[in-house]
């Protein structure tokens, strides 16, 4: 089972990102989805059941996904989970940061399959002639 968690302060991104993901890793067995509104929350659900693979968006309240980032980069405990970046910022040098500090992709909204699945290739091994893309 692979456990994937989406971190977003909108409810309707996280369901949309979570059928795209749905969608990409159709036939790669069960999967189970975690959601915060949040960088706090999710730290929090992380650190009691860490996940395989995080998609966290960059601007949200209390705790925003760049110091989330820095958070699961620096704890042992997370520091191998891989992250994506999904955000509406468009800035070159934003994007270098956020791999600086660890996150496997920064990718723009919005987001769509297609988007998705060259990152999720590389992190499951998912063969992408299986979804024509």
């Amino acid at each position: 089972m692979k456990k994937i968690m989406i971190v977003d302060d909108s409810s309707t991104s996280r369901m949309f990102i979570k059928r795209c993901m749905e969608v990409v890793l159709t036939d790669q067995g069960e999967l189970e989805f975690f959601e915060a509104g949040d960088g706090k929350e999710a730290l929090g659900k992380l650190k009691a059941d860490p996940a395989d693979l995080v998609l966290i968006d960059l601007n949200m309240p209390v705790m925003d996904g760049a110091t989330l980032l820095r958070w699961m980069k620096g704890s042992p405990k997370l520091t191998h989970i891989p992250v994506i970046v999904i955000t509406s910022v468009d800035n070159p040098a934003k994007r270098d940061e956020l791999k600086e500090l660890g996150a496997l992709e920064v990718l723009s909204k919005p987001i769509a399959p297609a988007k998705l699945m060259p990152v999720i290739n590389q992190i499951f091994n998912v063969q992408t002639d299986d979804f024509g893309f």
